[in-house]
């Protein structure tokens, strides 16, 4: 299963350039890279892991042998007094396990161990979603403050118009001072978005737990990002973590089901010694055969339990899998309008919105608009601009969700 590469191989503005060639800038794939390598919730499973392997290792153990000595008639009464009749048995003997109970062990050990690993997949799908997502909402803030200070050139250019008319006696003082205002308040938008990007880029270096040692990051939502189909995504949701994790459950207690049958069989207990007669001066070989009487299966109830309890988690994948198609489809429905929208933002609304600025601009200089017909434009120009990126961003958004539950990538075709 692809494991989230498509936020490693995500589209951003200027990924080419290393890390080191701008040592203040950070990209998405080095943000993923510290992620993975430093994230607090994914130091424990290397420690995990190495546990998993020792239990495996434990699993695939034999019994050790037993030696034993036993000494009778020894400290009794008339002919047994003292040791003159003791006789001694020195015996070795071995657990012979049947019911393969010991590659029963070694198959549960090894489900575990997948288990684990399935657990740490969907962990780590989790952090680089929540990566990703943080990256671009940083991208997204750095995109808004850029179109703040384009609306502080705006109101510029428009104070530089409304100056030269006030100084002509054509308009009143009070045009200046209203576009003034305006830009006061473009400016205090401006401080409030670089105050968030220093809010998200502490967001982002928490995923790796460091100080966040960069200004900027490098990145930039594509307008043209191709979506995933319908039969893209329902492909998917087959290899989603989540419903994974589920199977590698379900796996485990099947294997810990086989180990409780073959434990409910009796084992068989060999041995072999040499017995020596005190009183005769005599020695002789004895065998030795054990085995427990198996009257009923003394794991019937675990059994049973352990049954019940993977009809459970067939049941819990099926719920799941219809879960994550059902989001699916609703996500890829939103994903759809905002596209929608954005390509009419694009081809219609924004080239509208920039002919209604220029002509009140060019209609204010000759003194056929006024001032508020112009600062109207400029705000119409600027909300369907603050739109678009929104869209873009929502769209990103999205997708990202979708690559989480499904753990696939939708976002190489933008490369």
């Amino acid at each position: 299963m692809k494991l989230f590469y498509f936020v490693i191989a995500a589209l951003v503005g200027s990924m080419f350039v290393p890390l080191s060639a701008i040592a203040n800038e950070l990209t998405l794939r080095d943000a993923l890279e510290r992620a993975v390598q430093d994230n607090p919730g994914l130091q424990t499973y290397p420690y995990q892991q190495r546990m998993a392997e020792a239990e495996k290792l434990q699993a695939s153990l034999l019994p050790n042998p037993t030696l034993g000595l036993e000494l009778e008639n020894i400290a009794g009464s008339a002919s047994n007094q003292g040791i003159e009749s003791a006789e001694a048995t020195l015996s070795f003997s071995q657990l012979v396990e049947l019911g393969d109970k010991r590659s029963r062990r070694v198959d549960v050990a090894s489900a575990e161990q997948q288990q684990l690993d399935a657990e740490f997949n969907y962990e780590k799908v989790e952090v680089l979603a929540e990566t990703a997502r943080r990256f671009y909402r940083i991208v997204l803030l750095q995109a808004l403050a850029n179109w703040s200070q384009q609306q502080e050139l705006r109101l510029e250019d428009a104070l530089d118009i409304a100056t030269e008319r006030v100084e002509s006696g054509v308009v009143p003082p009070s045009e200046v001072t209203r576009i003034r205002l305006q830009q006061r308040q473009t400016v205090a938008t401006s401080e409030e978005i670089t105050g968030k990007i220093a809010e998200a880029r502490s967001d982002l270096s928490a995923m790796w737990a460091a100080e966040p040692h960069f200004s900027r990051v490098v990145g930039e939502f594509d307008g043209s990002i191709h979506l995933p189909s319908n039969a893209d995504v329902e492909n998917a949701v087959n290899h989603a973590p989540e419903f994974l994790r589920l199977v590698d459950s379900e796996r485990l207690l099947a294997a810990k089901a086989n180990a409780l049958e073959a434990a409910a069989v009796a084992d068989l207990t060999l041995g072999v010694g040499v017995r020596y007669n005190n009183q005769f001066n005599e020695s002789s070989l004895v065998l030795q055969a054990s085995i427990p009487l198996q009257l009923t299966n003394p794991n019937r109830g675990l059994i049973r339990s352990s049954q019940a309890e993977r009809d459970l988690l067939l049941d819990q994948q099926r719920i799941v899998r219809e879960q994550l198609r059902v989001y699916t489809r609703a996500v890829l429905a939103r994903l759809q309008m905002n596209q929608n929208y954005l390509e009419r933002i694009q081809l219609d609304l924004l080239p509208l919105a920039e002919q209604l600025e220029q002509e009140t601009t060019a209609g204010y200089v000759k003194g056929i608009h006024n001032l508020l017909m112009v600062l109207d434009a400029q705000e119409e120009l600027a909300q369907l601009e603050y739109e678009q990126l929104n869209r873009r961003y929502a769209i990103y958004q999205d997708i990202l969700e979708l690559e989480r539950m499904t753990g696939q990538s939708f976002l190489e075709s933008a490369l």
